[in-house]
């Protein structure tokens, strides 16, 4: 059963928000490449990787794209770099991955991510998907996504994720927080290859977690 591809799928809230002209609603990667029925591991998931959006370049450019091999950088493969693991065994090791924003976000002229979308999309499903997986372990990938877990702590399930305000996305940040292990990590790409320290040390908290 689909819990949230339908509802994703379906999804137009957004589009009286300001910044919503930078949204492609119809393009819902989750749903494209469905992501609930064949990459959530059915033994459940035990570290829950929050990023911000899906990548704008393209209709197949996407985390879970098995196909996508382009010789630049792509989320997929820093992950899996530092995790030493497939695409099919970061599955397999009870990790899974989700956008705070379903639809794909036009940051080409605006890098900026509208903060009525963040809140609106992580409110209506993030929280939703985090209550449902039970994960023990939420691992952070990046400010935005940081953005979207402190913006929950108005939801009674999520206020201590309030603490994580008063945090940057470069501190060495590890804290149970609402009953979740909370780790923050620099987002992992060419950008940020400054910070490489700070994500290899961030990644290595979860590489000797204990099965579920």
């Amino acid at each position: 059963m689909h819990k949230f591809t339908d509802e994703i799928g379906a999804c137009r809230d957004c589009t009286s928000l300001s910044g919503a002209d930078r949204l492609n609603m119809e393009d819902k990667p989750f749903v494209f490449f469905n992501v609930e029925e064949k990459w959530q591991s059915k033994e459940g998931v035990k570290v829950l990787f929050i990023a911000e959006s899906p990548p704008w370049n393209g209709k197949q450019s996407y985390f879970y794209n098995e196909a996508e091999d382009r010789k630049s950088t792509n989320l997929r493969k820093e992950v899996c770099k530092y995790l030493n693991l497939s695409l099919d065994q970061f599955r397999d090791e009870g990790y899974l991955l989700l956008d705070s924003i379903k639809c794909r976000l036009n940051k080409q002229n605006k890098k900026k991510v509208p903060r009525e979308i963040l809140k609106t999309c992580s409110a209506k499903f993030l929280s939703r998907e985090i209550k449902s997986l039970k994960p023990k372990t939420i691992f952070v990938l990046g400010n935005s996504a940081k953005k979207a877990l402190q913006g929950m702590c108005e939801i009674p399930e999520f206020s201590e994720f309030g603490d994580l305000a008063g945090h940057k996305i470069t501190e060495d940040y590890e804290k149970d927080l609402s009953k979740f292990h909370i780790i923050l990590s620099v987002y992992p790409g060419g950008q940020t290859r400054k910070y490489e320290s700070n994500i290899r040390r961030a990644f290595l908290k979860i590489t000797h977690e204990a099965p579920i």
